[in-house]
């Protein structure tokens, strides 16, 4: 990065950190000695704006912006699949999330722990629930922590030390999350989806190419690299196809995505959100695609894929005052993404730690308030264990992030299941989630992260809805209890 996009963008970084600090304090009185509704949800009353933009703000991490275009450059026109993956978590919310919203304000949810217990009314199988969660999401926000530590460092051109991009960003992030809660994080999230969405559609109007153009470019690359320009042969498209099966059922039911399905005002707002938010890939996902592909025409081949947008933003910056200004709130949104997807998991596990773990045994009894000072002082706990972990890390970001959804995808079927099919009893659920979780771990152990080219985590996510299938089958509840929610919840809570 030449020395002027480097100082613009250390100035735009500067000021928006200033600004997170700021949204944190001006939302401190409604969150001084709030409840755990207040605090983690905003009292539930986020409206279609802001909603929607602090979901597409936590859809989106720093991983995304700078992987998809080095994806594109590596892989070609293919990795146009990519735009899919996004829009798979949207129709997995359709199915579920308006009914668990009405559910979630007539009971007064706050943590995903909630709605198992609601529904199942089995302890164990909540305590297992919130362990596989707490160990998926820890992995998220350490992959987060050391996503800022390479953002910054990337993107400074080394000015930046790894380990001061994570000690600085983080600092920033637990400071006006847990002095401002929810709501801090929901008002910071829409800033930061408003800037990438600007930033990127002014980036893709600006340097977008002419039909001829496109097509000199298809031409040349298909000359020098055909593969990049062939149609996926049908083990690649079995790997992308379970691919967008893997992050649409693992991303809906992402503890912190559930947490802001309960804190909208309505289902109707909900809905709202949803209905804009499918499209929104396209000008996310679809842009970084095509910023890989123009990369391909612009930079040398066999380059380093994870630089790729960082060169392009250099040489785009100096070609004139607008660029210029696009590629700084570029670079801004990218440092944003990170931070509002590390400050919405860390909510997260603050909750589940707080009120379904120290709050059902050290703290049995006590008064929101309390459980919601123990949260803050458990956020600041985690973050330094996760500091010192990721200052010297010892695995990948795409390693953590397959890890946390091949994790989470086992919790699926207690939310997209448990909400729409009535008749799913607990002893099913459990029985589905030991074997999903089993048939993950063995296939793992024998080394084979991929079966037939398929996510382990999907074979395994098979498996589990299979048994849930079976179970419920071989035991049945009562028709007359199907009828009833409640005693039907009493009756499976017996069985399992």
């Amino acid at each position: 990065m030449n020395v002027s996009l480097a100082l613009g963008a250390g100035v735009a970084v500067g000021i928006y950190l200033a600004m997170l600090v700021g949204v944190g304090y001006a939302t401190r009185r409604r969150s001084a000695g709030a409840g755990l509704g207040e605090f983690y949800l905003a009292g539930r009353n986020l409206g279609g704006f802001v909603l929607l933009l602090t979901l597409y703000a936590t859809q989106y991490s720093g991983n995304t912006l700078l992987g998809y275009p080095g994806e594109a450059f590596r892989l070609g026109y293919a990795w146009v699949m990519s735009v899919g993956f996004m829009m798979a978590i949207i129709v997995v919310y359709l199915v579920f999330a308006p009914r668990l919203q009405a559910v979630a304000r007539r009971h007064a949810f706050v943590t995903p722990g909630d709605w198992i217990t609601h529904r199942f009314g089995s302890a164990p199988l909540t305590l297992l629930a919130n362990v596989l969660l707490v160990v998926a999401i820890s992995n998220y926000l350490l992959a987060q922590l050391m996503a800022m530590g390479h953002v910054t460092e990337g993107l400074s051109g080394g000015a930046v030390p790894y380990w001061v991009g994570v000690v600085l960003l983080t600092l920033v992030v637990i400071v006006y999350e847990t002095v401002g809660g929810m709501r801090a994080v929901a008002w910071t999230d829409c800033v930061q989806g408003i800037m990438l969405l600007v930033g990127l559609a002014g980036l893709l109007l600006a340097v977008v190419p002419t039909p001829a153009h496109l097509a000199e470019l298809t031409a040349a690359v298909a000359a020098a690299d055909p593969e990049k320009v062939a149609v996926p042969g049908w083990d690649v498209s079995r790997n992308w196809f379970s691919t967008i099966l893997l992050i649409g059922f693992s991303g809906a039911v992402y503890p912190h995505a559930i947490q802001r399905i309960y804190a909208a005002r309505d289902a109707a707002t909900l809905k709202r959100a949803f209905s804009v938010m499918v499209f929104l890939p396209l000008v996310t996902t679809g842009v970084m695609f095509m910023v890989g592909i123009l990369a391909i025409g612009e930079l040398p081949a066999g380059g380093d894929a994870d630089q790729v947008m960082p060169a392009l933003l250099t040489a785009w910056s100096t070609r004139s005052a607008l660029l210029f200004g696009l590629c700084v709130m570029v670079i801004t949104a990218v440092v944003a993404a990170v931070m509002s997807t590390a400050d919405s998991v860390l909510l997260s596990l603050s909750s589940i730690l707080a009120k379904d773990i120290v709050g059902a045994t050290l703290l049995r009894g006590a008064s929101e308030e309390r459980l919601t000072r123990a949260g803050k002082r458990l956020s600041w706990a985690v973050v330094a264990v996760l500091v010192v972990i990721a200052l010297s890390p010892r695995v990948t970001l795409w390693g953590l992030t397959e890890i946390k959804m091949e994790i989470l995808a086992q919790v699926a079927p207690l939310f997209v299941l448990g909400v729409t099919w009535r008749r799913l009893t607990t002893s099913a659920a459990l029985g589905g989630m030991l074997a999903g979780c089993a048939t993950y771990a063995g296939l793992l152990l024998a080394g084979r992260p991929e079966v037939w080219d398929v996510h382990a985590g999907i074979v395994a996510l098979g498996v589990n809805v299979a048994v849930c299938a079976g179970v419920t089958r071989l035991r049945p509840q009562p028709a007359r209890l199907a009828a009833h929610p409640g005693r039907a919840r009493a009756a499976s809570a017996r069985a399992g």
